[in-house]
């Protein structure tokens, strides 16, 4: 089998419309195609993903920040900035993790991938990779007047049955009072979650008190797990003692009284 038709099998795989085309192109003209339509499938996976409850998640967030029924020009405006952010994240994990998308393992492990590389002034390569921005990007703090930094305080995964401990914890640092009414809807939430699925698809709950902790979550749809990110603007020590709850949640069954 030539390379022509082995590309050409894998731009099948991937659904291309012309397969034999892309897989010309990718050999006549030394271009790197396949990789290039994998990183816009993903891209178009994530567009896709947007539905009525994600957009329904980030108008919560979005009324929560102050927009009101009163000034619905507001209300657009954070709600756009949230999608804005949400769609930025996806990008910089889709270039972190060329392995993030849905193909079956022996269709990836057949698949060129890609890496974000440093270059001088001079538009020469360091050989250095930017790697995992996502990580990074509630750091970058937006010091125009007024705004407030926010950051993720920790991410990771806890066991489902210790969420409700988990969130009454996390609120009682931040001196808010975590009832039923919370818990219901985020129970009710919560089924209807995938952490495989972008950001812009988990649940956002927010937890204003003293401070303000943003709790996004999405559950592991093959196990008993619930993957967690807690943003906000918090000192050094609530975030050293949420980092300790995360591990706790972690190695530990929590038994009510």
């Amino acid at each position: 089998m030539s390379d022509n038709e082995k590309i050409a099998r894998l731009f099948a795989a991937l659904g291309a419309d012309d397969p034999q085309g892309w897989a010309a192109s990718e050999v006549a003209e030394n271009l790197p195609q396949l990789a290039r339509y994998r990183f816009l499938r993903a891209l178009r996976q994530d567009i896709e993903a947007w539905d009525t409850a994600s957009v329904s998640s980030l108008r919560d967030d979005s009324d929560a920040e102050g927009a009101t029924e009163s000034n619905p020009a507001m209300d657009l405006g954070l709600l756009a900035r949230l999608v804005a952010r949400e769609t930025a994240f996806s990008v910089l994990r889709r270039l972190a993790d060329p392995d993030s998308d849905d193909l079956p393992a022996d269709i990836r492990q057949q698949m060129p991938g890609w890496v974000l590389t440093e270059t001088t002034p001079a538009g020469e390569p360091t050989h250095r990779s930017l790697d995992c921005l996502y990580e990074d990007l509630d750091t970058v703090v937006d010091s125009s007047p007024g705004t407030q930094p926010s950051r993720t305080v920790a991410a990771g995964w806890i066991w489902l049955r210790n969420l409700r401990p988990f969130c009454e914890y996390l609120a009682a640092e931040v001196d808010y009072d975590f009832d039923d009414s919370d818990w219901l809807a985020i129970g009710t939430a919560l089924p209807e979650t995938d952490d495989d699925r972008p950001r812009s698809a988990w649940y956002t709950y927010p937890l204003v008190g003293r401070d303000r902790l943003d709790l996004h979550i999405a559950r592991s749809v093959h196990g008993d797990e619930v993957s967690v990110s807690v943003q906000g603007a918090v000192d050094n020590r609530v975030q050293s003692r949420v980092e300790l709850l995360f591990d706790i949640m972690a190695r530990y069954a929590l038994a009510p009284e």
